[in-house]
């Protein structure tokens, strides 16, 4: 049986909660030299899910080999608006309320305060990983945030961060949302991150309307947000087809990821 290309570190406290909770991430390391990283956010509505989702490890079986490392972690759920300071909460729900006034198709905790706390867990791993073995240098090459289902809301909102105290969020240098949405439309602009939206045609989870409508923004910002859409059905069938599968030319659609990664590192410069 051949050797891993990674070793594990498991149960890493990332964050320490006002509540007390400690949120973990657990980290793929490469057995070569780090050339990038994937932050992987997992899925489950805001409401389940967790570091160990075995994505995570699906990743660094592909990617590890090329000396990415791959950090999978948990973020808040089912936080509602007690959870954030007083003086946030009026603009959390007048965002929840605009995602609704402009007519984007989306489950309304895809946009409120369960979104709001992973998007702030996640900036924080980022921070965290930016900072994992010391300051002095950057060891873990270009960092691409890269999420699935409300894992890839969270992390295409951080490309293009929410105004107010959420615009200081640390950001990984370019993102990917699989099966996802951008929640908040209004913000796809020009001097956004170098993102991708990965989505099924027949979604049934996140509806594909939301991708037209997204389009159409991307084509009057200048946002620099790919959308593709594929034939696939489904919802996780996008997870499977993104690690697994190639694109209508044959090519790997993780190629997709290494080419961000590439972009993050030009974006990082």
């Amino acid at each position: 049986m051949p050797d891993k290309p990674y070793d594990i570190e498991n149960d890493i406290v990332y964050k320490t909660t006002a509540e007390g909770k400690e949120l973990k991430v657990n980290i793929f390391r490469p057995k070569k030299a780090i050339k990038a990283t994937i932050l992987y956010a997992h899925g489950g509505g805001f409401m389940k899910g967790n570091r160990k989702d075995v994505t995570a490890k699906r990743l660094a079986e592909k990617l590890c080999p090329d000396g990415v490392m791959v950090a999978s972690f948990d973020y808040r759920l089912k936080a509602n608006i007690s959870a954030f300071p007083l003086e946030n909460q009026p603009a959390i729900i007048a965002a929840q309320a605009r995602t609704a006034r402009v007519g984007m198709p989306i489950n309304p905790h895809f946009c409120g305060p369960r979104f709001y706390a992973a998007l702030e867990d996640l900036s924080d791993a980022v921070f965290f990983l930016r900072d994992i073995d010391g300051p002095a240098a950057s060891k873990t090459g270009p960092l691409l945030a890269l999420g699935v289902s409300a894992g890839g809301i969270a992390a295409l909102s951080l490309a293009f961060r929410p105004r107010g105290v959420w615009e200081e969020l640390s950001q990984p240098d370019a993102v990917i949302g699989l099966a996802a949405a951008m929640v908040q439309p209004w913000r796809l602009a020009s001097d956004g991150l170098p993102s991708l939206l990965f989505h099924g045609r027949t979604d049934r989870i996140i509806s594909p309307t939301s991708t037209r409508f997204i389009t159409r923004r991307v084509a009057t910002s200048a946002a620099p947000l790919e959308v593709i859409v594929t034939d696939t059905r489904g919802h996780n069938t996008q997870i499977d087809l993104f690690i697994d599968g190639n694109d209508p030319d044959g090519n790997p659609w993780l190629n997709k990821a290494r080419r961000m990664m590439r972009l993050g590192s030009d974006h990082k410069e």
